[in-house]
């Protein structure tokens, strides 16, 4: 049979192809950009240019591609279902199959609600041997915009905020399950005037399908009941401010609506044979440990809420703080988004919600066996620190007791102090004098001070935005000139010849840093926020490679990815595969022996010493 497919570049579209071709059906795909046609041929099919949001483009199109069946998988939520039925009519079509959802029963009343029952009936009334298949949500694969974001999630975090405790059913359907599903409506005559629900073979509990995902990437996942009126109030002020948003509050309240369906019809007129959840998750979970790629097709621009939030959504921000801090500060801060949603959408950031945080004082327990007790002044600073843990992301990159650690870039020392309660000794590095008082604070408060020096410095001066000096003055806390060091002198100074973990975050100045010669030889691990702006990430990558380190490199949602495209910034990991590591350069004795002090590691030594001797902070 000869098929014309919309929607087939998407998560379904792309699977109905593939089956389509493998089972030796001919497949034209409506394509709307070169982009999209290219896919197309890709996986082997043929490709008519054409626009559902251009009526005018459709009829010649769907005569051009002279196809015996219509299967339409892109969304009828978009009002273009009298289009495409025109179309198939004056087209000489007549069986068509149109992707619906299960959705269209929810007790809420959102818009696509009445946008997908009017093109039901529209649909039924079409004259076309017409069969309608409703999925519940579907999952399978890195690109699925569901549990692939999930198992993301819970490889990192044990615990999760589960909107009103996770007891409602959910019945959640394999992609590849769902494909093979489609193919056989067409060719089956019992489905003509028909509409199917179609599910996987039984329903579960939110909290089941969470505890399920779990299992599959090896986590023992505590869910904790959260309320549902405030991540609700959070989400709408997400979706007022973003154009294309990723997580709507529909969806929230959803998941205190029962999501179970029956699917005898489907299993005996379709032949749908759905695979148990548990299986479905275990595959993918293999098959896709990190990956998780955009829900949408990178040729449209997506507005996104905030700087800091590029690909993630503000309720991960809301579970990692409920994580990291407690719940009842969670569910502050989501009230404070809320009752600042205007100046939020105005500014694009969340510092007014931040601002809400600053009375009285928060702790923290952003690793096993550590905590940071700080003022409300420094939340801001501690929900990227801490609560995303955006330097500790990766298993095997957080700082740990008897290590030396070089904090560069150290701000108001809050990844310093995190180190120092993790039981390192610290070389605090920072050119902004103006963030001393704070940095002291902090560092008293939690009892580290001893274990932690602090360097007034810039380095990497000839990028970044500090190579400007008017940049650099009108720094909000710059406050004079200091000295200019480079990383041998930094080590140098700090006393120590072998460094465990380098955390850098200086603003695009890391691509100069990286040029300078011997340093790098000298330590096991690099975590540092990278600046599209001033440089390719893929050349530290590659410098990095050369001197015998594995490197990751993680988008702003903290999910391993080849590149960061368009976005100005992200992560980048390093750790060192080569079992030694040498000496710098310009660090030694007069005697040519290396600089060695209680806490460092000299070159001749296994570990460091058990009793590290105290380094004071001073400003």
């Amino acid at each position: 049979m000869r098929f014309l497919i919309t929607g087939g570049t998407g998560f379904l579209g792309s699977r109905v192809v593939d089956r389509a071709l493998a089972d030796g059906h001919r497949v034209v795909g409506l394509a709307r950009s070169d982009a999209a046609a290219t896919k197309l041929r890709r996986h082997g099919a043929g490709t008519v240019r054409g626009d559902l949001d251009d009526p005018a483009t459709l009829l010649p199109a769907f005569r051009e591609a002279n196809c015996e069946a219509l299967i339409n998988i892109a969304s009828l939520g978009f009002g273009h279902a009298e289009t495409i039925v025109t179309a198939a009519r004056a087209a000489g079509i007549r069986r068509a199959v149109f992707l619906s959802t299960t959705g269209i029963f929810t007790t809420l009343d959102p818009p696509s609600k009445r946008i997908r029952v009017a093109a039901e009936g529209t649909i039924a009334a079409s004259g076309l041997d017409w069969t309608i298949i409703r999925p519940t949500m579907i999952y399978g694969g890195p690109d699925d915009r569901n549990m692939a974001r999930l198992l993301a999630l819970l490889r990192r975090v044990p615990v999760l905020p589960v909107p009103g405790g996770g007891h409602h059913l959910q019945q959640p359907v394999h992609v590849e399950d769902l494909a093979r599903t489609v193919l056989r409506a067409t060719t089956t005559a019992a489905a003509i005037g028909r509409a199917y629900d179609v599910a996987g073979p039984e329903a579960l509990t939110f909290r089941q399908v969470v505890i399920t995902a779990g299992a599959a990437v090896g986590r023992r996942v505590i869910c904790v009941p959260v309320p549902v009126r405030p991540v609700i109030a959070v989400t709408r002020a997400y979706e007022r401010r973003v154009s294309s948003p990723r997580l709507k509050a529909e969806q929230i309240a959803r998941l205190i609506e029962d999501k179970a369906f029956a699917i005898d019809a489907a299993r005996r007129d379709l032949d749908h044979r759905p695979r148990p959840f548990a299986a479905g998750i275990a595959a993918q979970a293999t098959s896709s440990p990190y990956r998780v790629t955009p829900s949408r097709s990178p040729d449209r621009t997506e507005t996104r809420m905030f700087r800091i939030d590029q690909a993630t959504q503000l309720l991960q921000d809301l579970q990692r703080i409920a994580r990291v801090a407690g719940p009842p500060t969670a569910l502050r801060f989501g009230a404070a988004v809320a009752r600042h949603a205007p100046t939020i959408r105005r500014a694009g950031n969340l510092d007014a919600a931040d601002r809400a945080m600053a009375t009285g004082g928060h702790t923290y327990r952003p690793l096993p066996g550590v905590t940071v007790m700080l003022p409300g002044t420094a939340f801001g600073g501690a929900r990227e620190m801490y609560c995303r843990g955006v330097y500790h992301a990766l298993p095997g990159y957080a700082p740990a007791a008897g290590e030396v650690v070089v904090d560069l870039g150290a701000n108001q020392g809050l990844f310093s102090v995190l180190a120092a309660r993790a039981g390192a000794d610290v070389i605090a590095v920072e050119a902004q004098r103006g963030f001393a008082p704070a940095f002291i604070n902090h560092a008293a408060g939690n009892g580290v001070s001893n274990h932690i020096q602090l360097l007034h410095a810039l380095v990497g001066p000839t990028a970044g935005v500090f190579a400007d000096p008017r940049a650099r003055r009108n720094a909000t806390h710059w406050d004079g000139d200091v000295d200019v060091l480079t990383m041998a002198e930094v080590f140098e100074a700090g006393g120590v010849d072998q460094v465990d973990l380098v955390k850098l975050d200086i603003e695009g100045s890391e691509f100069a840093l990286f040029d300078e010669p011997g340093w790098l030889d000298a330590v096991g691990r690099i975590v540092m926020e990278v600046h599209t702006g001033f440089g390719d990430p893929r050349t530290l990558d590659d410098l990095l490679v050369r001197h015998g380190f594995e490197v990751t490199l993680l988008g702003n949602d903290l999910v391993p990815t080849a590149h960061l495209g368009d976005a100005a910034s992200g992560y980048l990991y390093a750790r060192r595969t080569r079992s030694t590591t040498r000496a710098i350069r310009g660090s030694a004795q007069p005697d040519g022996r290396p600089v060695s002090v209680p806490g460092s590691r000299p070159s001749s030594e296994p570990g460091f010493v058990d009793d590290p001797a105290p380094r004071g902070v001073s400003a």
